[in-house]
């Protein structure tokens, strides 16, 4: 028996997807609950911290819950993810996620599989899994955190966090081929910020690492090729 539940769970307001697909952990040590969970009708999770687990200090535990005739009935069906639950709680956003089901399904033997998404509040997935981290996402998803140094004048992190996202950039390019372009907007920023620190030689180096790389057709790169030729002025004057 499979089910999907996405349909019937709307992504709440002011939150987005932070793990797209985690299986409940250690559901084959509670398997009566999990089976009886897949089985009912209307069906959720909800977290729950395990603050006595000597194992893990960040274990959570996931709760199944079901709509019952005398109320909700509630199911210790599994845990979060090791990895996911350290995540979770050393960057401090334990009572800010939430889950959402995915996917139930019992096979032959007694197999059973659980499904689901986490959600955090939308624009912080940067600070859950920071670009350092192995669970880090897509680059796409660090544009607020780049704003968000700059107008802290944190220009020498917004630097570093960058030069991260452009490696991933590159890579991205070069795995999907001809006709795959770079994303300009990361180089630019770079740009932007060698040239208030007046670090000319580091503007004119990333603009040419941009210009060696494969483009998207825009009119980016031809503002960027003539920003190349200010930087480079700019280093050659500072140079005389």
């Amino acid at each position: 028996m499979k089910e999907y539940h996405l349909q019937d769970q709307e992504i709440p307001e002011g939150f987005q997807i932070f793990e797209d697909y985690l299986e409940v952990a250690g559901v084959s040590f509670r398997k009566g609950d999990a089976t009886s969970f897949a089985k009912s009708g209307k069906k959720w999770l909800e977290l729950e911290r395990d603050n006595g687990n000597v194992h893990d200090k960040n274990a959570i535990k996931v709760i199944g819950c079901c709509k019952g005739f005398f109320g909700t009935k509630r199911r210790f069906i599994g845990y979060v993810p090791k990895d996911v639950a350290k995540l979770v709680v050393t960057n401090g956003f334990w009572d800010q996620v939430q889950p959402r089901l995915l996917k139930t399904y019992i096979g032959s033997g007694g197999f059973v599989e659980i499904l689901f998404q986490l959600l955090g509040p939308k624009g912080k997935k940067y600070e859950y899994s920071p670009a350092e981290s192995s669970s880090g996402g897509h680059y796409t998803e660090y544009v607020e955190r780049i704003k968000q140094l700059k107008a802290e004048k944190k220009n020498e992190e917004a630097v570093k966090l960058l030069l991260k996202l452009v490696d991933e950039i590159e890579k991205e390019a070069k795995s999907q081929g001809e006709g795959w372009g770079v994303a300009p907007w990361y180089y630019e920023q770079l740009a932007i910020l060698y040239r208030k620190e007046k670090q000319y030689d580091n503007e004119v180096g990333i603009l040419e690492r941009y210009q060696r790389q494969a483009k998207a057709p825009s009119a980016i790169p031809g503002k960027l090729a003539e920003r190349l030729v200010k930087a480079q002025e700019l280093r050659n004057k500072n140079r005389a």
